[in-house]
């Protein structure tokens, strides 16, 4: 058994239920083992959805109450018989009580149009009665170990899913010269594209060489990417710094010699490359020509976003057809890789942003903590005052005239070896000589606490500067481009721009071509690695089905 719960939670009761029952185009209701309905009247879908559309109504709060996940069983335990109709049913049941939802309505469709049996939960958030949303909060975690205790109840297998697809998707490219990071291998996955690893040394040594006279004469941001382009290189953030990467490979912006850093290359244009990133987002997206969907007047605001995910798959609309395939290809590479570029540092402003705040709670907390410790030990060194002289107010007063005098440490010498300098001593005489001793001790503490407070103060003023300037640069990034989600879209149109033109592509166009020679090889190189991408997707979806996975549903 396994569990998924789908990043993309659906909008609508009546379109998920009618799709879970096959009832919509290109399915069938054949495919619908059995249905479970919950604090439901009915396993109709129509009907189903229109009550639990009106129990929804209940909250105004809640945005999303409709909810679904997914069990999974092995296709092992089911060829085994272990996973018979009365085995579902009752796992379906339990799952829904422990998950805390057995007061909640709820459809469960048992799916038997695949190797490996599955329920479908379609579930509302919002109890019928009490109006409240479902928390949601760390429910993978909590299915986890429902599926994993259900699964020793009924003596089923556990899949361990995101391990087996790791096995079955992953081939890092050593050729490249470098192996892939989690972080890199994922990324590109979600991009459909290649990972980038780093250039090996041989190749680093290569392009410190050939890229030595271009850091060397560029006088700007944009002179220097032009020069560069003709190479088919780019400049992308990573991290606190930049990276050199011809979409495939990357090596380090420190790699390409003494004084190509990204602070002495800011100093050296006198613009930084954040800004420079804002100025060049501004003009790719005056270039950008939106494409003009299929009208949305009157449609109600689920219609709307139904039309234009349809509308997105279909092929973009952006970039002009040249005619010539090798430039189109060019063209279309070094347009994605912009935009990728652009989309970097929208995450790197993005993450600051966070950073930056971080950053502000945590100097605000410690200058609260620091507040405190000063009011204590101020406590501390009058309460010792209190017990060594007769009128410890006067006896402070006089420490601090004599302090503005003659110094911090010459005062608490002064008082180290007469203390009457500051008032007679109180009523137990012995007691106050014997407690004196300690004065100089009290007042370092408290001094060291007031410049710990001072320098607390400091910090949270510099943070907050941070943070406004951070907060800024993000701003003007997204009035430039648009929402993170936004510019997703647009990624991923080029990508779909860039992957036709590749498959247009042939080894002798390429080779006829009057591109530079690193370029004539960056292009020939990306249409054998789609080939080869497109192969291996195919034979990943056939080890899925072997193995009883289905990485569609």
């Amino acid at each position: 058994m396994r569990f998924k719960v789908p990043k993309r939670q659906p909008e609508s009761f009546k379109a998920s239920a009618l799709y879970l029952a096959g009832k919509v185009k290109d399915l069938s209701p054949d495919r619908v083992e059995f249905v479970i309905a919950n604090n439901l009247q009915t396993t109709d879908p129509r009907a189903a959805a229109a009550v639990m559309e009106a129990t929804a109504a209940k909250s105004v709060r809640c945005k999303q109450p409709e909810y679904h996940f997914i069990v999974t069983f092995d296709p092992e335990d089911d060829a085994a018989g272990r996973v018979t109709e009365q085995v579902k049913r009752e796992i379906a049941g339990k799952v829904v009580k422990d998950m805390g939802l057995n007061e909640h309505q709820a459809l469960v469709y048992s799916h038997q149009d695949t190797e490996h049996p599955h329920l479908h939960f379609l579930v509302n958030r919002i109890h019928p009665t009490e109006g409240i949303a479902y928390d949601r909060h760390r429910d993978g975690t909590r299915l986890k170990e429902i599926v994993r205790e259900r699964a020793r109840e009924y003596g089923l297998n556990v899949l361990k899913d995101r391990k087996l697809l790791r096995e079955m998707e992953r081939v890092d490219d050593l050729s490249a010269g470098g192996a892939v990071s989690d972080a890199e291998y994922w990324r590109a996955k979600r991009e459909g594209r290649s990972p980038q690893t780093p250039f090996a040394k041989e190749a680093i040594q290569s392009l410190r060489e050939r890229l030595y006279d271009d850091f060397g004469d560029a006088n700007g941001w944009d002179d220097l990417a032009q020069r560069l382009e003709a190479r088919g290189l780019t400049l992308e953030r990573k991290g606190q710094g930049l990276v050199l990467t011809n979409g495939e490979r990357f090596a380090k912006l420190s790699d390409m010699g003494k004084g190509v850093r990204l602070r002495a290359l800011e100093a050296r244009f006198d613009e930084k490359f954040d800004g420079y990133m804002v100025r060049r987002a501004a003009e790719l997206a005056r270039g950008e020509q939106p494409h003009r969907g299929p009208g949305t007047e009157g449609m109600t605001e689920k219609e709307r976003r139904t039309v234009e995910l349809l509308d997105q798959s279909e092929p973009d609309h952006g970039g002009v057809r040249s005619g010539d395939p090798v430039l189109e290809a060019d063209a279309a590479d070094m347009d994605f890789r912009y935009w990728s570029g652009v989309e970097a540092a929208h995450r790197t402003a993005g993450n600051r942003v966070k950073y930056a705040e971080r950053r502000e709670t945590e100097t605000a907390r410690t200058l609260a903590r620091q507040k405190a410790w000063v009011s204590r030990r101020e406590e501390n060194f009058v309460g010792l005052l209190g017990k060594v002289f007769r009128d410890p107010d006067r006896a402070r007063a006089t420490w601090v005239k004599l302090e503005r005098k003659h110094g911090v440490q010459a005062v608490r010498d002064m008082v180290s070896k007469n203390p009457t300098l500051l008032g007679s001593f109180g009523a137990d005489e012995r007691e106050a000589k014997r407690m004196a001793r300690y004065l100089a001790e009290r007042h370092a503490k408290y001094s060291d606490a007031i410049h710990r407070l001072d320098h607390a103060k400091h910090k949270v003023e510099q943070a907050r500067h941070k943070t406004r300037l951070a907060f800024r640069e993000f701003e003007m990034l997204e009035n430039s481009v648009g929402s993170g989600e936004r510019l997703r879209r647009i990624v991923v149109s080029k990508i779909r721009r860039r992957s036709r033109a590749l498959s247009r592509l042939t080894d002798a166009a390429v080779r006829r071509s009057t591109l530079a020679d690193e370029r004539k090889e960056q292009l020939e190189r990306a249409r054998r690695l789609q080939k080869e991408r497109q192969l291996e997707r195919s034979r990943k979806r056939e080890r899925a089905k072997a193995l009883g996975i289905d990485l569609d549903d």
